[in-house]
């Protein structure tokens, strides 16, 4: 967890809390919502996650997850909704609102690019392993996964359901230090909220996508398993948000 009181300067933290680093853990929080806000990742009317998930997740205190929401509130970007049914919701940010964040909005950009093009070639080396490795029960397993993603034709569902079948496929490789690459790489683009993109479109794609990169693996093709995954990964990256 992020020490609040850590203000040496330089000073950061590595593993899963890597999204937020150094001086006001606050401002850091505040500043990894916002640019997720002006890039389209959190769309009007998104339900961000209570304060307890996004600590765990950022690996901050709850103060300062508190601290920056109240943050965010006061800009106008969001808000809060009291009892059955409330939370902390979305707002249309201002121009205004998010002028301070102008040239953090292209550096959000290019990490962004970078992460995704990374899990890209990650993932394709994991279903390749996969394919190599995978045992009867696990192949079992992948197209359980597989059949239950293409039953979940929502957002938040098929985004958590498209997370599990891919964590499967990287413990069918039978090694712990890429399971925990894979959650690494996983936490640092959606870190607090998972927000790949996803319509109508994408969802039809990608159920088709994962029946064939379980058969790659059934097969034990490892290069066609690989290939799949990562092209099925990049794709989602170029299609236009609509959700």
């Amino acid at each position: 967890m992020l020490n609040d009181d850590t203000t040496a300067p330089g000073h950061e933290f590595s593993g899963l809390g890597d999204v937020v680093s150094l001086t006001s853990a606050p401002q850091q929080i505040a500043d990894h919502i916002l640019s997720g806000i002006a890039v389209g990742a959190l769309p009007e009317g998104t339900l961000l996650p209570g304060e307890r998930t996004l600590a765990a997740d950022l690996q901050v205190s709850r103060s300062s997850v508190r601290a920056a929401l109240l943050r965010l509130e006061r800009l106008g970007v969001v808000e809060r909704r009291r009892g059955r049914g409330g939370g902390t919701f979305v707002k249309n940010a201002r121009p205004e609102a998010l002028a301070p964040m102008a040239g953090r909005i292209d550096e959000f950009h290019a990490e962004r690019r970078n992460l995704l093009d990374a899990r890209a070639v990650f993932q394709n080396s994991l279903a390749a392993t996969a394919a190599r490795r995978r045992t009867e029960e696990e192949l079992a397993e992948l197209r359980e996964l597989a059949e239950t993603y293409s039953r979940l034709a929502e957002a938040a569902a098929a985004r958590t359901a498209d997370a599990q079948f891919h964590f499967a496929i990287a413990r069918a490789g039978h090694n712990p230090e890429l399971v925990r690459m894979a959650i690494d790489i996983d936490t640092k683009i959606n870190a607090g909220f998972r927000h790949d993109p996803f319509s109508a479109e994408l969802f039809d794609h990608a159920v088709a996508d994962h029946a064939a990169i379980v058969e790659a693996i059934a097969e034990g093709d490892a290069d066609k398993a690989g290939r799949l995954c990562e092209e099925h990964f990049r794709y989602t990256t170029i299609v236009p948000r609509t959700t």
